[in-house]
């Protein structure tokens, strides 16, 4: 019987494989000789699903910023009367601890073409798919999620700029020739410049957003992410290199030995070079590896030389590249990968679920729960939602039932707690203990410093909450009761105080203010206070506004009288006015692109505004006075000429507020902004070159700096000091005509690396400032505060330069 019933299933599979088109078959060429379009991907999956007899599904999850599709195919292998949702369900239940089927399938999720120049990615997941479509394999329960493009926007960016540039049939093997190199907008990225292969723990964008949503959905046990590298590399696998982050599971990394093996043994009988454990590290949260293993999985980057390598190119060595070759391996690996999944299922089940089961009952974690005081989280909305965002359960209406010694993460002490406080909760033990950890625990350790990314990023501290954490358990549920809008004449009263914490709502409410004739004013001595008044409006524009701000979760505090009780009165000249600012971002081939991007999701996206980006060629052509602000990007800029400094100069003076980010000061020549020099001798061995050169990088720390809190950009932040994320590299020397708002200390604390030379340059450096020139103002940042868009104070005062800078 058993015989049979094997020979009516590879029967079933040889006619499954005789009636299915390949990838060459329904396209009309061999894949690699040409670059495919996201949508004839799209076209193709769907041909395989429509022709796999129930096998594969496509599941769209969403759309990209510019339109396109996205989603993943679900090729699943389940016993007969099970459904995916009841696979769904039970792994879900499991990973919470309750009791359920135990025979539940492996999953596993197969990743593409994140970075769109990295284009090998997405043709290898067609031959995969008709791979494990066309000659299923049936050994075992399984669910395989592949996920062939998930940047297409950036994909179908750099297929249409290479095709452009191509004249030779076939590709031009010369690395020099223009073939192999991007224009402006490199197609690495998303529609806003953002690297989603950062965005995975911030989910900024709003492709990471579906995606993470459909992933979270499934919960994988194993992720693969395929990148390329630079054409003249070989092929990179696990196991990862170091710095790993110190609390991953011996499972984890026991899997990505094994797995190790698995591909050395294959690239070994193809005679296929490869290098494992250097570079790609375990560390930084955001990545499709570190992150799918903060959550349990097995979780590996698998990298193919081929970035620059077009349709084909000659290496350094002697050998050539090719498209077809990449495709080639990426295609063996995928299907060797699979195929050591199946075989190593339960194992990889083992290691899920029991991450999962320590998680939920002995984490790892340096405090058992993290405690935000309830006067914290009116500027901690953006902290509550990436809580939600990673799935971290939380408890509001919390309070302290005794006194009790907590680490305050201010003081980095340890401090008592007093038994009056209420606020939010997060505790250690549930499934996302791991991310907990890495997001919240005070330090991370750094094994090692040959890193390629940030290394501190902890939310407390960069959105300035003042937290707690604790390992006795000293907390209990509250009832607050509270009703602000309990006053019927609530909406009746001339004159209301808004305190702005939330970016974009306030940005809606001053819109529809001063829209409905409403005067708009902030107190330049009241940390940031918004006024409005409506005294001089109608009675229907009043219900207007009102009616426009419903549903805005602003509250408005009514006041009584334009006589303060606790400083200037509501009608003294420190009461400055609010505009709508009227934005022109300067658009260069010099910027930096990811900077660029970031003010345009900032700029259009967060705060709602409508900026123009103007070329630089444009610029002085148009009428500057059109506009109430000009920003230039970071990026490898130079002095203006003389003719166009002389005319930027008198729009300032004339009331504009030019905000120059980074290496942008250079466009002014401004003596005022000089970088320190590096005074520090230089010697290395050959064999130790690589790490001295660490001594000149700050490879993206947090940098405590002193804040002036007077100072209207400052505003709405409480403190005399803040953490931002630092990057730096050139660091500029206090200056005379500049107000410093944002300035190291003589010993500023650091988290996270920073190279012993740049560590001597730290001291009392300027990284924002502010020179007012007649009626208008210089403001330079020597740090990017939207940098991945990673919630900062930073952002708060890159916000206020629109809100606050009628001073």
């Amino acid at each position: 019987m058993k015989n049979y019933f094997a020979i009516l299933l590879l029967l079933g599979s040889i006619s499954l494989s005789a009636q299915i088109k390949s990838p060459e078959e329904f396209l009309g060429y061999p894949i690699g000789t040409k670059f495919t379009y996201h949508h004839q991907i799209v076209a193709y999956i769907r041909y395989l699903a429509s022709q796999s007899n129930g096998l594969a599904q496509w599941q769209v999850y969403g759309q990209t910023s510019e339109g396109r599709e996205q989603g993943q195919m679900l090729i699943a292998n389940l016993p007969s009367g099970v459904s995916l949702e009841q696979v769904q369900q039970n792994h879900q239940k499991r990973i919470q601890g309750e009791k359920t089927d135990t025979s539940l399938p492996v999953i596993i999720n197969l990743s593409f073409n994140v970075h769109g120049n990295e284009a090998a990615g997405s043709e290898a997941a067609l031959n995969t798919l008709y791979a494990l479509i066309s000659k299923p394999n049936q050994s075992v329960p399984y669910v395989i999620l592949i996920d062939p493009c998930i940047n297409p926007d950036g994909r179908d960016a750099y297929v249409t700029q290479y095709n452009r540039r191509n004249y030779i049939a076939g590709g031009n093997p010369d690395p020099n020739d223009q073939e192999h190199y991007e224009g402006i907008t490199s197609g690495r990225y998303n529609h806003f410049s953002f690297d989603l292969n950062r965005d995975w723990v911030w989910q900024t964008q709003k492709e990471t957003q579906q995606r993470l949503k459909f992933y979270r959905s499934w919960m994988p046990m194993m992720h693969a992410d395929f990148h390329e590298q630079s054409f003249q590399h070989s092929y990179y696998f696990p196991p990862a290199a170091k710095p790993y982050l110190n609390f991953i599971a011996q499972s984890t990394k026991d899997l990505q030995e094994s797995v190790g093996r698995s591909f050395s043994k294959l690239f070994d009988e193809k005679k296929w070079p490869y290098f494992t454990s250097e570079v790609y590290d375990l560390l930084y949260p955001g990545y499709g590896d570190t992150y799918p293993v903060l959550n349990g999985a097995l979780g590996m980057t698998l990298e193919q030389g081929g970035i620059r390598g077009g349709l084909i190119s000659a290496k350094s060595d002697g050998d050539t590249i090719s498209l077809v070759d990449r495709v080639k391996h990426h295609s063996a690996l995928a299907l060797n990968l699979v195929e050591w999944s199946l075989a190593n299922a339960e194992s990889l089940k083992a290691s899920f679920y029991g991450v999962h089961d320590k998680s939920r009952t002995n984490p790892s974690n340096k405090f058992a729960y993290y405690f935000v005081p309830e006067e914290e989280l009116e500027k901690g909305q953006e902290f509550i939602q990436l809580l939600e965002k990673n799935n971290i359960t939380y408890m509001k209406d919390m309070g302290v039932s005794k006194s009790t010694k907590v680490y305050d993460y201010s003081s980095m002490k340890v401090v008592s707690l007093l038994d009056n406080f209420t606020g939010l909760l997060i505790p250690a033990k549930q499934p996302s203990a791991p991310l907990i950890q890495a997001l919240l625990d005070p330090m991370i350790a750094l094994e090692d410093s040959m890193t390629y990314d940030i290394t501190a990023w902890n939310l407390f501290q960069l959105n300035g909450l003042k937290a707690y954490g604790t390992n006795e358990n000293v907390f209990s549920e509250v009832k607050i009761c509270f009703d602000i809008f309990a006053n019927p004449d609530w909406d009746k009263h001339m004159v209301y105080s808004v305190n702005p914490s939330n970016n974009k709502l306030i940005h809606k409410l001053i819109g529809a203010a001063i829209n409905a004739g409403v005067l708009v004013t902030f107190s330049d001595v009241q940390s940031g206070e918004i006024i409005l008044s409506m005294a001089n409006i109608t009675e229907e524009k009043r219900q207007k506004f009102f009616q426009s701000i419903k549903g805005l979760d602003v509250f408005m505090s009514p006041l009584d009288s334009y006589r303060s009780k606790s400083s200037y009165d509501l009608g003294s000249p420190h009461f400055k006015p609010i505009f709508i600012p009227k934005i022109a971002v300067v658009v260069d081939p010099v910027n930096d692109v990811n900077q660029q991007g970031e003010l345009a999701y900032f700029l259009t996206q967060k705060y709602g505004f409508k900026p123009s980006f103007i070329p630089s060629t444009q610029l002085f052509k148009s009428n500057l006075f059109n506009y109430t602000h000009i920003i230039y990007p970071d990026g490898k800029h130079a002095a203006l000429s003389n003719t166009n400094s002389i005319l930027l100069t008198d729009w300032v003076k004339k009331g504009g507020k030019l905000i120059l980010m980074e290496g942008a000061r250079k466009i002014l020549e401004d003596k005022d902004l000089v970088v320190k020099e590096d005074t520090a001798k230089h010697t290395s061995t050959y064999a130790m070159r690589e790490r001295a050169e660490l001594s000149n990088t700050t490879s993206g720390n947090m940098l405590q700096v002193e804040l002036e809190k007077t100072h209207p950009l400052a505003f709405r932040i409480n403190d005399t000091s803040i953490y931002i994320l630092n990057q730096v590299s050139d660091f500029v020397k206090l200056p005379k005509d500049f107000t410093p708002v944002l300035k190291t200390s003589s010993k500023p604390n650091i988290m996270g690396f920073v190279g012993a030379n740049k560590k001597a340059q730290l001291a009392n450096s300027l990284m924002l400032g502010v020179k007012e020139v007649d009626k208008g103002k210089i403001i330079w940042f020597g740090f990017n505060p939207l940098f991945r868009a990673i919630p900062n104070q930073g952002q708060t005062i890159f916000e206020n330069c629109f809100l606050y800078t009628e001073f």
